[in-house]
C-alpha cells in the first residue's frame, strides 16, 4: 500500500523565512538560559501569536555547560599563542590553566595508547573532541586533549556522556574531567611537528560555566480532529550565531506554523512543534525534559518525531532522510520522491556512506544516538530530512554531507541559502500534512521486524550456539508475518472509525516494539549518549566467545533476561495486530 501524501501546496514566504534566520543570527551564541535565549523565545512567541497559533514556554531547571574561556599558549621550543576554542562539560582548569609536555596520540583511540607513557602529558588528537577520545585519555593519565579539526575552523563540542540533565551524582560524575579545547587543522599539523621533533610543552586554560539554569521551551499547537499528533522539533540555542545549526531549522519550524495554522481542527490529526534547548549545551537536555514530562501523552497519542536539523544552508542541494526507524521510510522514500527533486544515484549513495553505523546489516539512514531522539523509551517513530551538500562540493566536512562551518564562528548568516530554505519548508510542511491527515498511519510494522532480523544476524553471526537468538529470530518472523497481514487488511478500511481503530493498534505496537530494538534501558530512562546499535541489549552477544568463562555466564545471565524483554515486546505485538 502506498502511503499517504496530502495535495497540500503551500505559499512559502521567502521572506519571512530570511528575516526569522536575520533575527535569530543577529543575536550571536544562544546558550540555554542566558539573555540571547529568552530573545530568541520571545521573538519565536511573538511570531506565534501573530499568526494565531495555540503556543505556551514551559520553563524548567536543566543542567547546561558552555567553555567561557580557552587559552593555548606554547611555551616550547618557542613562546607563541595558539587561537582555541572550548567544549562543554570537560574540566575546569581555573585561570591558571594546565602546563604539560605534548604528546601526538593519532586519533586518541584506546589502541593508539597501547604500550605509551603519556601520564601527565597533553595529547594532540587528529580529530575534533568527543567523549570517546576524552574517556581513552582519562585512562591513560593525561592532563589535558587538544582536537584538531579538519581544516581552518575551530569546533566548539560537548563531550557529555550524559543524555539529557543528569539524574543521579553518579551519573553527573562520569563527565570526563580534563582540559580540552579544539584548534585549526593549519595549528594543530604546527603542533604535531614539535611535538615530534621533542621538547614541546604548553599551557592550556579551560574555564567554563557549568550547572543548573532555568530554560525555555516553546511550543506550538495544531490541533486536528482526534487525539495524536506529529512532534516536529528543532534545537535553538546555538554556538556562535548558529545559521545553518540551527537557525534556518527554528525558522523553518515557524514557518509551517503559520503554514499549516489555518488547517487546525480540520486535519484528523494534531502537530505539535518544539523548539527545544539545551542540544549540545545540556545534550539533548530540552527535548528529554519534554519527553520525561509528557511521556503518558507521547506514548498513548504521539504518532511520529519528526527531527529538523541542518536545512537551508548555502549549497546543499541534496535532500537526505536520516533519523529514520524503517517504518516511517517507505513514507520518507515516497514523500521525497513527490515534493523534492531527485537525488543522482550518486549522491544518494555518498548520503549512504557519510550516515555509517556499528551494525553491519542495518540500513544506514536508521536512527542514529543524536539529533534529539530523546523518544525512543517513549517508543515514537523518529525521522528527519536534511539538506547536504554534493559529493564534490569543497565545503563538506570531510565524510561528511554537512558543511565545514558547522559548529564554528564561521556559522554565519552569509552560510544560509533562503531559496534553499524555502524549498526545505515546503517539503517539511507537506510531509507534516500528509502524516497529520493520513486516512491510514503509513507506519510499516513489518520493515520494523526486518531491522530487528537484521540486526539479529550479526549477533547470530558472532554466537551461534546461542539459542536465545534463533528463539528471538522465529519470533521477529512471525511478527513481520502477522504486520504484512494487518497491513494487507487495514488498506480495504474505509469509514474513520475503522481506520481511526487500526491507526491506535499500529501506534500501540509500535510504541512497544521501539524501545527494545533502540534503547537498553526501561523505557522510562534515556540511554547514555554514545554510539549505539540496533537491539543493543543484545550487544553483549558480539563479545560472549571472547570472555572468561565467568564474564560468559554472566553474560548469559543477562541476554537471558534481554531476549525475555524483546520477546515480550513482540508478543503483544502481535497479539494486537491479530486480535479481531
Amino acid at each position: 500500500m502506498p502511503p499517504f501524501l496530502s495535495a497540500f501546496r503551500p505559499e512559502v514566504s521567502r521572506d519571512a523565512l530570511a528575516a526569522t534566520v536575520a533575527h535569530l543570527s543577529a543575536l550571536g551564541e544562544k546558550v540555554p538560559g542566558s539573555a540571547a535565549e529568552a530573545a530568541a523565545c520571545a521573538y519565536l512567541t511573538a511570531r506565534l501569536a501573530e499568526y494565531g497559533v495555540r503556543h505556551q514556554v514551559h520553563v524548567f531547571d536543566s543542567y547546561i555547560g558552555a567553555p567561557t574561556r580557552t587559552e593555548l599558549h606554547v611555551l616550547a621550543p618557542a613562546p607563541q599563542q595558539i587561537e582555541a576554542v572550548g567544549v562543554a562539560f570537560a574540566g575546569d582548569t581555573g585561570p591558571e590553566g594546565v602546563t604539560a609536555p605534548v604528546v601526538a596520540v593519532g586519533r586518541g583511540r584506546p589502541a593508539d595508547y597501547a604500550g605509551r607513557d603519556v601520564a601527565g602529558a597533553i595529547v594532540l588528537v587528529d580529530h575534533i573532541p568527543e567523549h570517546g577520545a576524552c574517556a581513552a585519555a582519562l585512562r591513560a593519565g593525561v592532563v589535558g586533549l587538544i582536537g584538531i579539526s579538519s581544516g581552518p575552523q575551530r569546533h566548539k563540542m560537548t563531550v557529555s556522556p550524559i543524555w539529557g540533565a543528569p539524574a543521579t551524582a553518579e551519573e553527573l560524575a562520569q563527565m570526563p574531567r580534563l582540559a580540552v579545547a579544539s584548534i585549526s587543522r593549519p595549528d594543530g599539523e604546527r603542533l604535531k611537528a614539535l611535538a615530534a621533533s621533542g621538547g614541546l610543552r604548553v599551557r592550556l586554560v579551560a574555564q567554563a560555566e557549568e550547572g543548573w539554569r532555568q530554560v525555555r521551551l516553546p511550543v506550538a499547537e495544531i490541533p486536528g480532529r482526534e487525539a495524536p499528533f506529529v512532534l516536529v522539533g528543532s534545537h535553538y540555542c546555538t554556538w556562535f550565531d548558529g545559521t545553518t545549526d540551527n537557525i534556518t531549522a527554528n525558522a523553518l519550524l515557524l514557518e509551517c506554523a503559520r503554514l499549516l495554522a489555518p488547517g487546525a481542527g480540520s486535519r484528523r490529526y494534531g502537530v505539535r512543534l518544539a523548539w527545544w534547548p539545551g542540544h549540545t549545551h545540556g545534550r539533548y537536555s530540552g527535548s528529554a525534559w519534554y519527553a520525561d514530562t509528557f511521556w503518558q501523552d507521547l506514548h498513548e497519542n504521539g504518532i511520529a518525531y519528526f527531527n529538523v536539523d541542518i536545512v537551508g544552508s548555502r549549497g546543499a542541494v541534496t535532500k537526505c532522510a536520516r533519523n529514520q526507524m524503517a517504518e516511517v521510510s517507505g513514507f520518507t522514500a515516497a514523500a521525497l520522491a513527490a515534493f523534492a527533486e531527485p537525488v543522482p544515484a550518486q549522491e544518494a549513495a555518498f548520503n549512504a556512506r557519510t550516515l555509517s553505523r556499528q551494525d553491519r546489516y542495518v540500513d544506514p539512514t536508521r536512527p542514529h544516538r543524536g539529533s534529539d531522539q530523546s523518544f525512543w523509551g517513549v517508543g515514537l517513530s523518529s525521522l528527519q530530512v536534511s539538506s547536504f551538500l554534493a559529493e564534490d562540493d569543497p565545503a563538506h566536512l570531510p565524510n561528511s554531507g554537512i558543511a565545514w562551518w558547522w559548529h564554528t564562528a564561521q556559522d554565519t548568516l552569509d552560510k544560509a541559502d533562503p531559496d534553499i530554505l524555502a524549498a526545505d519548508t515546503a517539503i517539511h510542511a507537506r510531509m507534516v500534512d500528509s502524516l497529520a491527515d493520513a486516512p491510514l498511519l503509513p507506519l510499516d510494522l513489518a520493515a520494523t521486524a526486518g531491522d530487528m532480523l537484521a540486526a539479529l544476524r550479526e549477533y547470530r553471526e558472532a554466537a551461534p550456539d546461542l539459542a536465545l537468538l534463533a528463539e528471538l529470530e522465529t519470533s521477529a518472523q512471525a511478527f513481520a508475518a502477522t504486520a504484512a497481514r494487518f497491513q494487507a487488511c487495514a488498506a480495504d478500511l474505509t469509514d474513520s472509525a475503522t481506520t481511526s481503530a487500526a491507526n491506535r493498534r499500529l501506534l500501540r505496537a509500535a510504541h512497544l516494539l521501539n524501545p527494545v530494538l533502540y534503547q537498553a534501558r526501561s523505557p522510562f530512562e534515556h540511554d547514555r549518549a554514545v554510539p549505539t546499535r540496533l537491539l543493543p541489549g543484545l550487544a553483549p552477544a558480539l563479545g560472549l566467545a571472547a570472555m572468561a568463562p565467568d564474564a560468559a555466564r554472566m553474560a548469559r545471565v543477562g541476554l537471558q533476561r534481554e531476549r525475555n524483554r524483546i520477546a515480550h515486546a513482540l508478543a503483544e505485538a502481535t497479539r494486537l495486530l491479530d486480535a479481531e
